[in-house]
């Protein structure tokens, strides 16, 4: 089914039986009305996308017909065709009924063609740019949703790692981290009241500058071998039981955690 459809508004019948004489073999679906009320009434009754329209018509102008036409099916393209090209006729036409193209009689039929094809081009394109408009506005909510869920989720895991951070901080066992870099990348609270060279110790610092030999190798053992047994050492006078265990899963090793309790204490 043909979605091209002309509206040919005129007051003379042998005007509008030319024009559809002149389109027949065109891919268009040609309405025609006598005088511009007619032409709103078929305008109530069918989809059209483009309407041209005489000028002087009795009763009713081509610009108060293109003017209605305007108000109710603003999408529409609007054509003025008359053989009296005064200046004012036109400047009317163009702010009063917003046409896009005035086409003189008589035309000529190759420009009256032309001229068409013009104008459903432009619809096409005023339906595509709003179709891009609209999916660019549902895309926008889209993002914009997301983008809520987002900081949702990220104040959800913010939370829980402070709260995390809070649960390791208040043990009362000393815990110590240790990436697979050998680096002392965490101690809790505990560790560092008991433990006096991690009071001062910056994150990332080699465990073998920190922790004893006997631990250092023991540490060792558990990264490279993923032997999680507890081992026995003496750290600042203090003989420590450690508990290791390892972080993350085989295939992707991040390191190490320490729980440390004093043996004897």
């Amino acid at each position: 089914m043909n979605d091209k459809a002309v509206l040919f508004v005129d007051d003379e019948e042998s005007i509008l039986n030319s024009l559809k004489r002149l389109l027949r073999k065109e891919p268009y679906l040609i309405h025609t009305a006598l005088g511009g009320e007619a032409g709103l009434e078929l305008l109530e009754e069918n989809t059209v996308q483009l309407v041209v329209s005489d000028q002087r018509m009795p009763e009713m102008t081509g610009t108060q017909f293109l003017q209605k036409v305007k108000e109710r099916w603003p999408d529409t393209i609007r054509v003025v065709l008359s053989g009296y090209a005064e200046a004012d006729v036109i400047v009317e036409a163009i702010n009063k009924g917003e046409v896009f193209r005035f086409i003189s009689k008589p035309w000529k039929d190759e420009a009256l063609k032309t001229t068409i094809r013009q104008c459903f081009d432009h619809f096409d394109m005023i339906r595509e740019n709003r179709r891009l408009t609209e999916q660019t506005q549902r895309q926008v909510i889209q993002l914009k949703n997301l983008n809520n869920l987002l900081e949702a989720s990220v104040e959800s895991r913010t939370k829980c790692l402070q709260f995390s951070q809070e649960v390791v901080e208040t043990l009362p066992l000393m815990v110590l981290g240790i990436s697979l870099e050998e680096e002392v990348v965490l101690t809790n609270h505990c560790a560092r009241d008991r433990l006096e060279p991690l009071r001062s110790m910056i994150p990332g610092t080699d465990m073998s500058d920190i922790l004893p030999a006997e631990a250092v190798a023991a540490v060792r053992a558990c990264l490279e071998n993923t032997a999680t047994e507890e081992f026995l050492f003496n750290w600042c006078g203090r003989d420590l039981k450690a508990m290791p265990g390892l972080l993350g899963p085989d295939d992707e090793r991040r390191g190490c955690v320490l729980l440390l309790e004093e043996v004897g204490a």
